[in-house]
């Protein structure tokens, strides 16, 4: 699903009603937002944080060559020190 906002002269949007109702967040409620692959994220921060964090960069660890090889840059670098 998606839907236009338009910001306003302050670069303030409102979240659209059905975008709300779906998210299941309302008045007070917190939102992360953030970039992912060139494109603005919104999730509702209701539960932990960590799981709305999960996967967050992950086309970094992809461009390493995963996880595994930055790691072991890493751990090298410790070493040498």
């Amino acid at each position: 699903m998606s839907k236009v906002a338009t910001l306003t002269s302050r670069s303030q949007i409102t979240i659209p009603a059905e975008i709300r109702r779906r998210l299941g967040i309302g008045p007070g409620d917190k939102v992360l937002l953030y970039i992912d692959a060139g494109q603005a994220v919104l999730r509702p921060l209701g539960g932990r944080l960590t799981d709305f964090l999960e996967g967050l960069g992950r086309e970094v660890w992809t461009a390493e060559g995963r996880a595994n090889v930055q790691i072991g840059r890493d751990r090298g670098a410790w070493e040498d020190a």
